[in-house]
């Protein structure tokens, strides 16, 4: 008996490795595809030189095979296509066959990103200079592999020509958890500073009566304008949830003002979501992108897809906002890649079922709190199987909840009581602070401006030489060497633009430095 007991345990344990492990599968699938033209013999002449643009997009689609590399586990299952630009071309809960990322059935290229070509769908890595960058519909080099812990690896990358610089995004699915993790890695082997920017973008649905869950006070726009988040006051409207923004053009909200590290949408007809999970230090800038809808916007449903309907954009990056030129006069300005310098951080993507909403996320689950009518509702979904300890204190710290749980993955936990206590003063802890949530409205709310002082002199010195520097950041040269002209124009010993000039890199440059020079000196020994 007990040689039989032994069996049976060993062949228990060998059934649970061969479950605790991820896949990598690689095929080709036929997809309805709308193609673009060859493309411009001759490069394009403004600021995304040395690339050429696609300007031709078919009407109809054809039948067309794309390779598929397929990461999959017990939870979850992710589709990358590494010919067009290693997208994540989506997501999908398994046990609900639902996709927590917008899964564009076709491949309907429109005229859309920096060279054109462009697809919805997906999660779109971005290095460089600006969105939908120029490698967002070609293919990139990738590799797969699988790692000791069982988990399974799709690393994407390329080299931007624009700004010379090398990306990677380690695509990674563990074993054991229904999450993915987009590990980021960033590279300036250049000797001068390179425009720096960076935003994963990632489409979902919009049916649903979907909710923006982004903790947050504000929003600014692409030129640091400032709105109230989330609701309009200005019409009432609770901005948060999709369907109240049918006023005005599309919509970029990005949301600041709390201290946070997730973001998501959650579907309140079908009780499900999804977040992006990620430390503020790594990723501040939390973005949603609307198209209007009206007919203006809601033409793109067509343009873009055949039936899968209207999609918006949830996205992260490393700045506040993407900055666009007048950025430059708000709080929020452009940064650059410094030289020979390497970037490199996580993010956490993974669907939320049956929680009823989302009060606070990280890499251990998504918890929601809710109080009502004296009954504490609890709400636990969980990324991985855990045994933990949940407490719930009340505005005098005191406790008036304390279990030891086993959770188990996806399966949500949900439990209430009767209690009285504040709303605005409940704290509730999974473990030793794996995941605490505080009701106090105001907690984490940062005391930063969002508007530059309005007696701040622009065509002084600094002004203007702060101009130039976000110009070159913006790699606009000729306009950059304007303002550090004006700058040593009026002081020509000004430092900070002397040293700016090689950055520039023009022949116009190198002549006004040699003039610069020769007035000094003539200066020094006259």
């Amino acid at each position: 008996m007990m040689k039989y007991n032994l069996i049976i345990g060993l062949l228990l344990f060998l059934c649970s490795a061969v479950i605790a492990q991820s896949t990598i599968r690689e095929y080709n699938k036929t997809f309805p595809t709308y193609p673009f033209s060859d493309p411009n013999p001759i490069p394009s002449s403004d600021k995304i030189y040395p690339y050429f643009r696609f300007d031709g997009f078919a009407k109809s689609s054809v039948q067309k095979e794309w390779k598929v590399v397929e990461l999959e586990n017990q939870y979850i299952k992710v589709l990358i296509l590494p010919e067009i630009g290693g997208k994540i071309w989506t997501a999908i809960e398994k046990s609900t066959n639902r996709p927590f990322i917008y899964y564009n059935q076709v491949v309907k290229f429109r005229d859309v990103a920096m060279r054109g070509a462009w697809t919805s769908g997906g999660i779109e890595a971005n290095y460089g200079i600006i969105g939908h960058a120029p490698s967002c519909a070609t293919p990139v080099d990738y590799i797969t592999f699988m790692n000791e812990d069982g988990s399974a690896s799709c690393v994407i990358g390329s080299q931007d020509l624009l700004t010379m610089t090398n990306w990677r995004v380690e695509i990674n699915l563990p074993a054991d958890k229904a999450y993915f993790t987009t590990n980021s890695f960033w590279h300036n082997p250049n000797p001068l500073s390179e425009p720096y920017y960076n935003w994963m973008n990632a489409a979902i649905k919009v049916k649903g009566n979907l909710e923006f869950i982004y903790p947050g006070t504000n929003f600014i726009g692409h030129g640091g304008e400032p709105g109230e988040w989330p609701v309009n006051k200005e019409n009432g409207k609770k901005i948060s949830f999709y369907e109240e923004n049918n006023f005005g053009g599309s919509k970029s909200y990005h949301v600041l003002g709390t201290y946070s590290d997730f973001f998501g949408g959650y579907w309140h007809l079908d009780d499900f979501g999804m977040i992006n999970y990620s430390p503020h230090e790594d990723k501040a800038g939390k973005k949603a992108w609307i198209w209007s809808l009206s007919r203006s916007g809601m033409i793109w449903e067509d343009l873009l897809t055949d039936k899968d309907g209207q999609y918006v954009e949830v996205q992260s990056g490393r700045l506040h906002n993407q900055n666009a030129e007048n950025s430059t006069y708000s709080p929020f300005k452009h940064k650059s890649f410094s030289p020979y310098s390497t970037d490199k951080w996580t993010e956490y993507w993974y669907p939320i079922l049956n929680t009823k909403g989302i009060s606070v996320a990280n890499n251990y689950g998504a918890l929601n709190v809710k109080y009502e009518k004296g009954w504490l509702k609890i709400f636990f979904n969980p990324l991985r199987n855990i045994k933990e300890r949940l407490v719930v204190k009340d505005n005098n710290n005191q406790i008036v909840y304390d279990k030891n749980l086993e959770f188990l993955t996806l399966k949500t936990f949900s439990d209430s009581f009767q209690v009285n206590l504040d709303p605005a003063h409940i704290t509730v802890i999974l473990g030793e602070n794996k995941l605490v949530y505080q009701s106090e409205p105001d907690l984490n709310t940062l005391n930063r401006p969002l508007t530059s002082p309005g007696d701040f002199n622009w065509d002084g010195i600094y002004g203007l030489f702060v101009q130039g520097e976000e110009l070159m950041d913006q790699r606009q040269y000729s306009r950059a060497e304007e303002k550090l002209t004006a700058v040593l124009e009026k002081d020509r010993n000004y430092f900070p633009a002397l040293s700016g000039w090689p950055n520039l890199n023009t022949a116009a440059s190198c002549t006004l430095m040699l003039w610069i020079m020769q007035k000094s000196f003539k200066h020094r020994y006259i």
